[in-house]
């Protein structure tokens, strides 16, 4: 028992002297470092970014009906044939280019309408160099 008591005590001392040897070799290194001259960090600086004007657009909405009609005016009128739609369009055209307004035209097709008649809308966007795209509504499955 008493060896072993020896034994931990010399551990104990060994590791107690082998901190000193080390707490002293960091601060012979510390003493004898230079200390540089501080260097001053800019940081980062926020900005306000100016308001700028907003695009000046509009995008028409017209659903395409299985029944050759078409949906306008947030779909609350409804629009016989192709010839009474492109004369809408040119109407709303003119009257946003006097607001100084861009116009697009969204085409919603319904899932049982003819693909000819959303094409027929495309076509007459075309032909009066407006910019449109095209959305089909999917029939749901459940």
């Amino acid at each position: 028992m008493n060896k072993n008591r020896r034994k931990q005590r010399y551990r104990t001392n060994l590791i107690i002297r082998l901190i000193d040897v080390v707490l002293i070799l960091l601060f012979g290194f510390i003493a004898i470092s230079e200390v540089s001259k501080r260097s001053k960090i800019r940081l980062a600086e926020s900005t306000t970014v100016p308001a700028t004007v907003p695009d000046r657009e509009r995008v028409l909405y017209v659903g395409v009906l299985p029944d050759n009609r078409f949906l306008v005016e947030e779909e609350t009128a409804v629009i016989e044939n192709p010839a009474a739609l492109a004369a809408y369009l040119a109407q709303q055209r003119e009257r946003m280019e006097a607001r100084n307004i861009r116009m697009k035209v969204r085409v919603r097709a319904n899932h049982d309408a003819p693909v000819r008649l959303a094409f027929a809308v495309v076509n007459i966007c075309q032909e009066m160099k407006i910019p449109v795209g095209l959305d089909v509504i999917k029939k749901n499955r459940g």
